[in-house]
């Protein structure tokens, strides 16, 4: 059965965030990996195709497989590449995938799969800069581009790596660090693929104009409307983004909460005067945060009304005491975003202790809205 709770999302929001970032720089590879952030990758590839952009990076091989059968026609980098066997392989081939070879045994996966078979396979060439996470280390990039020549069964057309702390200035030195290990590595597998091109900015990157070379950037939540750089010394540089996301919630009841009654499991809220309440659809199973964080708040009709007490299953607590006009059981409340003083990702990733893709991801997964049919998702 599905929640009550609605997701609405706004392609002409995404599509002006987009143009935004494209005169900053033209080369882009548009992340859209885990679903477009919540946004749904389907959707958004079909976007990205009508705005003619090149690029795409989505998470998994079936993620990419499905974005190139929604009809985009650029090249597909597998962020979240894993590769077991020739099957994974032979799809990469039919679908024109790029998956991101980040270990040696991508590397003899690849070249197993096709010895003797003939062809070659574009790839995506990850090299580890400091994040240690995924990539070939600087020490091994001279061996890993001799062995891909010598095999000749693959073509590395792009080097990634990730920037961690683009997004805070205090940190520039390491991502000048990032940076100087990135090209370092670039440079190697030149040598071998002369015409391989590159990719390190994100979207704080891209924003902070991190690296003055020439290279394809991968903007990411700043496409969903939030700012990577809010909060810190630079965070105008990210102003003009608009959200994608909405979520609502039906009002289902509202009553009277005498004073000194309490409400909700455990009993964290008890009145201290006589107060309005009313409970909206949505809970920590549909992805809103059991959390108790100060300052919650959703919207009804443009105006904030707090949360109070705890989030249960399927239910969250307003204190409608301060609204101007007396609300309706079956009315929308706006969880995320709408009209008025709207609820930002980014404030709902404050009180969640958590950060805006996290809020997107979560949110998202619940069922589109009827103005956003689910054949587009």
């Amino acid at each position: 059965m599905d929640p009550l709770c609605r997701v609405h999302l706004n392609w002409e929001n995404f599509r002006s965030n987009l143009r935004l970032l494209r005169y900053i720089s033209s080369d882009l590879m548009p992340v859209i990996k885990a679903d477009a952030y919540g946004h749904g990758a389907r959707r958004a590839a079909i976007e990205l195709e009508k705005e003619g952009v090149g690029w795409a990076a989505a998470g998994t091989l079936e993620e990419a497989a499905a974005v190139r059968d929604a009809g985009f026609s650029g090249r597909i980098v597998i962020l979240l590449s894993f590769l077991r066997d020739a099957d994974d392989v032979e799809l990469c081939l039919r679908s024109r995938l790029l998956p991101l070879v980040h270990r040696w045994e991508d590397l003899r996966v690849i070249h197993e799969a096709l010895d003797g078979r003939g062809g070659t396979l574009g790839i995506a060439f990850k090299v580890e800069t400091g994040m240690n996470r995924l990539g070939f280390p600087l020490e091994e990039v001279d061996r890993a581009a001799r062995f891909m020549a010598d095999s000749g069964r693959m073509r590395p057309e792009v080097l990634i790596s990730h920037l961690s702390v683009a997004d805070d200035p205090r940190e520039d030195a390491f991502t000048r660090l990032q940076c100087s290990v990135f090209w370092k590595s670039a440079a190697i597998l030149r040598r071998y693929f002369p015409g391989m091109t590159c990719s390190l900015n994100n979207t704080a990157g891209l924003l902070r104009r991190e690296s003055s070379r020439k290279e394809i950037c991968r903007p990411g939540l700043a496409l969903y409307g939030c700012n990577p750089l809010h909060g810190t010394s630079e965070e105008e540089r990210g102003r003009g983004l608009l959200p994608v996301m909405s979520v609502t919630a039906p009002l289902i009841s509202t009553h009277v909460l005498r004073r000194g009654e309490s409400l909700g499991y455990g009993r964290t809220y008890i009145a201290d005067s006589d107060r309005l309440i009313g409970w909206a659809a949505i809970g920590y199973a549909d992805g809103y945060r059991r959390c108790e964080a100060p300052g919650r708040s959703m919207c009804l009709r443009g105006c904030r009304v707090p949360v109070i007490g705890r989030v249960a299953m399927q239910m969250t607590c307003l204190d409608l005491s301060s609204l101007p006009f007396s609300p309706s059981a079956g009315e929308d409340v706006h969880v995320l975003g709408g009209p008025g003083n709207a609820v930002t990702a980014q404030e709902m990733a404050h009180w969640w202790g958590t950060i805006p893709y996290e809020v997107t991801c979560a949110l998202g997964r619940n069922p589109l809205a009827q103005d956003d049919p689910p054949a587009t998702r």
